[in-house]
C-alpha cells in the first residue's frame, strides 16, 4: 500500500539530514578515537597538592620538562598504564623529567592514597578536590588525559585515551637529549 503524501514530505524532509548527521558523526567519532591532540601556549600558573610532599609543586616554578596525567581510580585504562608511565618515569628523571599524576576531584583522597602506595608509584601523586587544577587545564572530561609540557612552561602535547608509549618515549628522548 503506497504511503500518504504527508507522510512521504516528512521522509524526504528527513533524509536531507542523513548527510550532516553522518558527517558529524564521522567527526566526533575519529575526535573520540584520537589519543593525540595538539595544543599551543602556555601551560597554566598552578601548583599542586601532592602526596608525598606538603609543599606544593607549582608549574611555573618547575624548569624541567612535566607530563601532567589526570586520571580516576574507576578508570580502567588508567591503572594499566601506570605501570607503564612508572617505568617512563624513573628511565627519564635523570634526565629532568617529572610527573604528576592527578587524581580526580570525584575520587576518595583514601582510595587515591591506598593505590598510589600499593603501587608504589614514584611519580608525584596529587589531589584534585576542588577542581581548579582540571578547571585550569581546560576541565578535563575523560580519562586518562595528559598534557606533556616543556621545561619553559609550554605546551608540547595532549594525550586523550591511552597514550602511544613508544611514541612518548620518543618525544620525551628527544627533549631531554636522551
Amino acid at each position: 500500500m503506497p504511503e500518504k503524501p504527508a507522510e512521504m514530505a516528512k521522509i524526504h524532509i528527513y533524509s536531507r539530514y542523513i548527510p550532516l548527521t553522518l558527517v558529524l558523526m564521522a567527526a566526533v567519532t575519529l575526535n573520540a578515537c584520537s589519543n593525540h591532540a595538539g595544543i599551543e601556549g602556555p601551560a597554566p600558573l598552578v601548583s599542586f597538592k601532592t602526596l608525598k610532599n606538603q609543599t606544593p609543586l607549582k608549574l611555573d616554578k618547575l624548569g624541567k620538562p612535566l607530563l601532567v596525567s589526570f586520571w580516576s581510580t574507576s578508570c580502567a585504562i588508567c591503572l594499566k598504564e601506570m605501570p607503564h608511565l612508572a617505568d617512563i618515569y624513573e628511565e627519564f628523571k635523570p634526565k629532568g623529567f617529572e610527573m604528576v599524576a592527578v587524581a580526580m576531584p570525584f575520587d576518595r583522597p583514601s582510595d587515591v592514597l591506598e593505590l598510589s602506595q600499593d603501587e608504589n608509584w614514584p611519580f608525584l601523586v596529587a589531589l584534585d578536590l576542588d577542581k581548579r587544577v582540571s578547571e585550569a587545564f581546560g576541565e578535563i572530561q575523560f580519562t586518562p588525559t595528559a598534557f606533556l609540557i616543556d621545561q619553559n612552561g609550554e605546551f608540547v602535547e595532549k594525550y586523550v585515551g591511552a597514550m602511544d608509549l613508544k611514541k612518548f618515549r620518543k618525544t620525551l628522548a628527544d627533549m631531554t637529549g636522551a
